[in-house]
This record gives structure tokens, C-alpha cells and sequence, in this order.
């Protein structure tokens, strides 16, 4: 989920294999559940694995200069969202926000609530919302107010020459490293680093990049995407691969992903990452935590939208 890419802008913070999260289909056993189902705003966390310690919502912006948000419900699962048409928004009228983006925090507002709004192409999207005027420009995500610290990200295309050279080596060299499950398809094909952040800390430094390459066959292209994280801790030479996932085959059929923001969750002091997994016509938006020493995992994502 790009925030307000076009197209999508219903999103996701990851999965191993690339279509695997994407619907094919609406699951026949919901036929005939009433399409005016309405649900809590908390839906099962525990079935979805959402770290309450992130607040009861995550709120996307709609583009980067907008105050319209999507709504995103971390309890709802990609059949229940499929099948309601209504949600009951009340407990999150008027919560005050933080707003983040890559810089990390970068202003607050308050959330004003919408009803799901309707899609006569039959596309799944979240409930619909406004923040408060004014809002930054380039905010990608909010929640509740003083749930988090933002961490501002280094992005790849902000580094001096010199610096960026060397970013682009260190993605490249641990995309080559991880041959596990790799298509033998792509073997020799070389790969460029397409976009990158460098997360700096007092103990740590962590890179986070996506590598690719391609067969350019007019009649079969193919492409591999592959999301890494790998961290350092001050004083060692060399990074540690902390966690990657990778997507092959043809354009339309790939998972890609972008960084939204990195953050600290106040009451547990955890790292975590927003990242989305977009597909051709949607995706989905997730958390990407650290659990430990090189030891970085999804512990969610968030239901699927889009048609």
C-alpha cells in the first residue's frame, strides 16, 4: 500500500511468498452473512497479532497533502472486511493523533470518522476519516496520540555520492548472500537497490532495502524483489541479515513494498517499521518489529483492500 498511489490507496507492516496474501476471491461460506454487518472498532487482535501497544488504530493518509485518511482496523481479518459494509466508529471520534512520515514525527491533529464508504466497483476499502487542518505535507501514518516516537529514516537518495555508493554496495552484497529460495532462473542476473533507508542508532545501525533484478524477455519478463533488513551493532565490521522476503514473476503478479516510517513504541520500547505490500490493485500494510538482537519479524498485517 502506497499512500495515495493510484492504484490503491487502501493499504499494508509480510509474508514469504508473493501472491499468497492477495484475495482471488470474496469466500463463499460469507454469502450469507447481512452486508450491514457492524462490528466493534477493536475487532480480535489476538487472531491478527496487532501489537496493542500501537494503539487501538492505524490511520492512513489518503495523499500526501490531504486530510482525508482510510481508516485501517488492525482486528479485522480479510474475510470479515470483505463482507462489512458498516463499522461503528464511535470510540475513535475526535482521539487525538501523531503524525509520522520517514522523518519521523512530524506534527498531530485529531480523527474525524466516516462511515465505510461505498465502492460500485465492488473493491474492498477501508472506512473513511479526516484529520484536523493543517496537516504536513508528506505524513504517511498516524496513531494515537503518544503511542510512539517517530525515528527519522536516511533515505538512499538523500545520501552523498560516496555514501549512497556505498549503501547500494552493502543491499547488494546481502541480496547475494540469501540464495535460499531464490528462482535459478535469475542466477548471474546482477541487481540494483530500487530504494533504501539507513536507521541510526545509539547500539545500532540498520539498513533496510529493496534489490532487484530482471529477465527482459519481451515475450516472458520476469522480475525479483527482494526486502531486506539487516543491522550492525557499533563496533562490528559487517551486517547481519535480520529478516528478508522475497517475490518473483511477472510484473502484475509481484508483492511490492514501501517504507512508510519507523517508530518506538512508548510502552514497550520496541523498534517497529510500517511497511506496505502492494499488489497490482492492492495490498495490505504491517509492522515489522524487533524482537531481539537480529531478529526483526512481522508480528502483523493488516487485512486486505483493494478490488
Amino acid at each position: 500500500m502506497k499512500s495515495c498511489q493510484p492504484k490503491w490507496c487502501s493499504v499494508f507492516i509480510i509474508v514469504l511468498t508473493a501472491c499468497s496474501d492477495k484475495p482471488v476471491a470474496k469466500n463463499s461460506d460469507f454469502a450469507a452473512i447481512d452486508r450491514r454487518l457492524s462490528l466493534s472498532v477493536a475487532g480480535s487482535i489476538t487472531q491478527t497479532g496487532w501489537d496493542s501497544a500501537a494503539g487501538p488504530v492505524m490511520v492512513l493518509a489518503a495523499s500526501g497533502s490531504s486530510t482525508d485518511v482510510m481508516i485501517v482496523l488492525p482486528g479485522l481479518t480479510d474475510s470479515i472486511l470483505a463482507v462489512t459494509s458498516h463499522f461503528d466508529l464511535r470510540e475513535l471520534t475526535d482521539i487525538p493523533v501523531d503524525l509520522f512520515s520517514s522523518r519521523g514525527l512530524v506534527g498531530s491533529s485529531a480523527l474525524q470518522v466516516s462511515s465505510q464508504r461505498s465502492d460500485s466497483a465492488g473493491c474492498v476499502s477501508w472506512p473513511g476519516g479526516r484529520v484536523q487542518a493543517p496537516v504536513p505535507v508528506g505524513w504517511r501514518i498516524a496513531l494515537e496520540k503518544g503511542r510512539a516516537i517517530g525515528l527519522p529514516l536516511d533515505s538512499m537518495e538523500e545520501m552523498t555520492g560516496v555514501d549512497s555508493a556505498q549503501f547500494a554496495t552493502d543491499v547488494v552484497s546481502i541480496a547475494l548472500s540469501l540464495t535460499g529460495g531464490a528462482d535459478p532462473m535469475f542466477n548471474g542476473i546482477p541487481f540494483f537497490v530500487r530504494k533504501g533507508y539507513r536507521l541510526t542508532m545509539r547500539s545500532i545501525s540498520v539498513i533496510i532495502g529493496e534489490a532487484v533484478r530482471r529477465i527482459n524477455e519481451e515475450a516472458n519478463p520476469r522480475e525479483e524483489h527482494l526486502l531486506l533488513l539487516a543491522e550492525r551493532s557499533t563496533g562490528n565490521a559487517g551486517y547481519l541479515v535480520a529478516f528478508h522476503a522475497r517475490s518473483a514473476g511477472p510484473e502484475e503478479s509481484l508483492e511490492t513494498s514501501e517504507i512508510l516510517s519507523a517508530l518506538r513504541l512508548t510502552k514497550t520500547n520496541r523498534l517497529a517499521i510500517v511497511i506496505t505490500f502492494d499488489h497490482e490493485d492492492g495490498g495490505k500494510v504491517g509492522l515489522l518489529e524487533r524482537l531481539g538482537p537480529n531478529d526483526w519479524r512481522v508480528v502483523w498485517k493488516s487485512a486486505y483492500s483493494g478490488c
